[in-house]
């Protein structure tokens, strides 16, 4: 009997979708196997035909499932459902093998087309075969023809399309295509082939089965279960490997980038590279090889091709260096030139190391040879100018050494000269103080005396005069120092505006003869103190405003003081403006050089040297400032602006002020009541033994006089002197050797030395000499009774 059946909709969809999943998951493994031919290829194929055959046999039993014929029990005889599942894995494994290869032809697309029909239709029909029920199939077979022309035909169109994969970029939509038509092979043939079945019910009993024999249910449990698990670990491996073939083609990529960036880099440094092995004599070259020697990149080159392109004697060296380095196993590097096919010469350094085995055998020797012709080029250039250099080095030299040797002498003469200058201004202070010792010394004996008004008025015109003629020869004394490095400072704490003051009352009796009134203006941010040498800021002050009287003929005189913080230093300024003659354009550019003056009429009207304002600035720039004209026109007036730079306060602070002090009463002849003093006078000159002899002519002082050193040195020693007055420059022995020699025999009595040399370094001579002290002429007589009662009385 006949038996009907029908199809349960839901499950004959999931057989559908069970066969085009697997499909998909299967040809996914077959397109990684495509993208990397590599050494895991048997395993990925073995992985997709699993996949493939493990989808047909799904879908084949989720199909049976769906069939569905009242009163019909049915079974699976479980050995030949699991043969059924290892030909569709076989012969799924067969058809992605022949697609898997690298080049694939029609024929070959055909036969896996045909493996695929065999892996479908075999596994179906045996799965029919399996079957264990009250009932028997008779087949149509016309059906039965075309489920398996479906299944080959579809399964062609599938390969066909994944074999795409390679020659496009739209690898999703073709796979998904693929899948489709995979899917449809296996579903087609399946549902055709249950078309071909007639099922005719069988009234007896089955015959007792010898074998395992699965149930509908439990073969649902397994089917279902099994094939989505593996399924599910397909797609996940499918995805794993994706990611690492991915990684493998970025790997991959870089590896070609590098390759061209290598190759890119050789062409720009002209480097080529090279192989061979030990026993070999074919070399393997780079590119770039082949471009420096000028090569066919299509021939086979030997390294005896190469030595040729070096000269003989050369060769034998390169063979040198290979070999030892070969023996030694160690690096080599050197240079050689070689002369192409065409002519050319070029310069090439080779470098290179020998590759060892694991027994540490030389198998292979490797290296680089990169083209410097334009280095050697550059260094013979280089060389060259080097050659040329040195030459105009060594003759700029000679040169620089003559001029060193011209400058050295001039620099000698001009410190000869200046010695000789220095020397001659001290003879000439001498000379000139000796005989002013006498005109001032007799001048002060005579401003003792009774004396008319008329001779009053000539004594003091002649102490003027002198007194004058002193400072003239002072500041030409000043700027010798200054010229000569010998200028000293000494710098202490001070009230710079107690000093303005003190120095504008000292002036202002002579300003208001003229009638002129001298105005002082000072800020109110004045430091207390200052640091600097009230000496020369004196000095300067005097002469800057002593000029305003003295060239002006109305007032006022405008001083104006003011003081800035500067880098941690105080910049104290004073501005001196006066309202008088002025100074020509001609003249402001002369009033700061030694001995010249705005105008020569100056002299005849004003009288002055031309050294105030010369010795002014060098004490003002010593003092960390300056002295400028800031601004001067004839007929009305001139300001002088005087700059000094105070030192930083924690300097200042570490010095304290020194107090105001009344100086001493003169000492007198009346200082030396009661005593006798024994006094032996050393002294040349006349006029001076007389003048001296008066000042100390009284009941109190004995004098004897010797009239050169030699006289000095036998009186000392053969008297009792008290105290001896040394002349310093006398004929014969002179002072100081005099004193020398005293001192040497042990003479203790003070000695004073009296000279008209009035330098620092006088001073010091007479002192490291054995003198206790140094007068300069002219003398006067407190300051002789002074020393006198110093170095006698106390």
């Amino acid at each position: 009997m006949k038996m009907s059946h029908n199809y349960n909709q839901d499950l004959v969809a999931l057989s559908v979708l069970i066969a085009t999943v697997g499909a998909y998951v299967a040809l996914n493994i077959v397109l990684r196997i495509k993208e990397s031919l590599g050494k895991n290829n048997r395993l990925w194929l073995l992985a997709g035909a699993i996949a493939m055959g493990l989808g047909i046999w799904s879908m084949h039993f989720v199909g049976m499932l769906a069939m569905e014929m009242p009163g019909m029990t049915i079974g699976y005889d479980l050995f030949l459902s699991v043969v059924s599942l290892l030909v569709a894995i076989g012969a799924s494994l067969v058809a992605f093998y022949i697609v898997s290869r690298v080049r694939v032809s029609i024929i070959g697309v055909v036969l896996g087309g045909i493996s695929m029909a065999v892996a479908i239709s075999g596994m179906h029909y045996i799965g029919m075969a399996s079957m264990e029920m009250a009932a028997r199939i008779e087949w149509r077979w016309n059906l039965v023809a075309l489920s398996v022309f479906i299944a080959a035909f579809a399964s062609f169109a599938a390969l066909g399309v994944s074999l795409l994969f390679r020659t496009t970029k739209r690898v999703t939509l073709l796979h998904i295509l693929s899948s489709l038509l995979m899917g449809a092979a296996v579903s087609g043939m399946h549902y055709v082939g249950m078309f071909a079945a007639e099922f005719i019910h069988e009234e007896q009993l089955l015959p007792a089965h010898r074998g395992v024999v699965l149930g509908t249910q439990t073969v649902a449990y397994v089917v279902t279960g099994t094939t989505f698990m593996i399924l599910l670990v397909a797609l996940i491996a499918s995805g794993f490997a994706r990611v690492l073939i991915r990684r493998s083609n970025e790997a991959k990529d870089a590896i070609n980038s590098r390759d061209i960036l290598l190759k890119e880099a050789q062409e720009i440094a002209h480097l080529g590279s090279w192989e061979r092995s030990i026993n070999g004599t074919q070399v393997s070259l780079s590119e770039e090889m082949y471009n420096i020697y000028g090569l066919d990149k299509n021939i086979q080159v030997t390294a005896e091709m190469l030595l040729n392109f070096t000269d003989a004697p050369n060769r034998e060296k390169i063979r040198k260096y290979l070999e030892d380095a070969v023996t030694n196993k160690s690096k080599f590097n050197f240079d050689h030139v070689i002369q192409l096919n065409d002519g050319t010469t070029k310069y090439v350094q080779t470098r290179g190391q020998v590759a060892l085995n694991e027994q540490g055998e030389a198998v292979k020797i490797f290296g680089t040879t990169q083209d410097i012709t334009d280095l050697k080029t550059i260094e013979n250039e280089l060389l060259k100018t080097q050659f040329e250099l040195e030459s105009r080095v060594q003759e700029r030299t000679a040169d620089l050494e003559q001029a060193l040797i011209r400058e050295k002498k001039a620099k000698e003469l001009a410190e000869e000269a200046t010695k000789a200058k220095t020397t001659f201004l001290a003879n000439m202070s001498h000379e000139i103080r000796t005989p002013m010792n006498a005109i001032l010394g007799f001048a002060e004996l005579l401003s003792s005396e009774n004396l008319t008004s008329e001779q009053e008025e000539y004594l003091n015109r002649i102490q003027a005069n002198g007194e004058l003629l002193l400072r003239i020869i002072d500041d030409i004394l000043d700027l010798t120092k200054f010229e000569a490095g010998k200028m000293p400072i000494e710098k202490s704490l001070l009230s710079y505006t107690e000093l303005v003051d003190e120095v504008v009352g000292s002036l202002s009796l002579l300003a208001l003869k003229k009638g002129i009134k001298i105005e002082v203006t000072k800020a109110s941010e004045m430091p207390a103190h200052i640091y600097s040498d009230p000496v020369r800021l004196r000095q300067i002050l005097v002469n800057l405003i002593g000029n305003a009287v003295k060239f002006s003929n109305k007032g006022p005189i405008k001083i104006r003081i003011y003081s800035q913080k500067l880098e941690g230093k105080t910049l104290v300024s004073t501005e001196v403006q006066d309202f008088g003659i002025g100074i020509s354009d001609e003249g402001q550019r002369q009033i700061f050089q030694a001995f010249g003056q705005a105008d020569t009429s100056i002299i005849r009207k004003f009288g002055g040297t031309g050294l105030g304002l010369v010795l002014s600035r060098h004490f003002a720039r010593a003092l960390g400032g300056n002295l400028s004209l800031l601004e001067s026109k004839q007929d009305v007036g001139s300001t002088f602006l005087f700059t000094i730079t105070s030192s930083d306060e924690e300097q200042a602070k570490a010095q304290q002020p020194s107090k105001t002090q009344t100086p001493p009463a003169p000492v007198s002849l009346q200082d030396f009541e009661g005593k006798t003093i024994k006094v032996l006078l050393a002294e040349d000159l006349k006029d001076n033994q007389i003048l001296i002899g008066i000042y100390l002519r009284s009941k109190h002082f004995v004098v004897s006089y010797a009239n050169d050193g030699f006289e000095a040195v036998k009186m000392a020693t053969e008297n009792d002197y008290d105290i001896v007055l040394m002349d310093v420059q006398m004929p014969g022995m002179d002072g100081l050797q005099a004193t020398r020699t005293l001192r040497a025999q042990g003479y203790t009595k003070p000695i004073i030395a009296l000279t008209a040399h009035a330098l620092r370094e006088e001073v010091k001579k007479s002192l490291d000499a054995g003198c206790n002290a140094h007068l300069t002429k002219p003398i006067n007589r407190p300051d002789l009774l002074a020393a006198i009662k110093t170095f006698v009385l106390t």
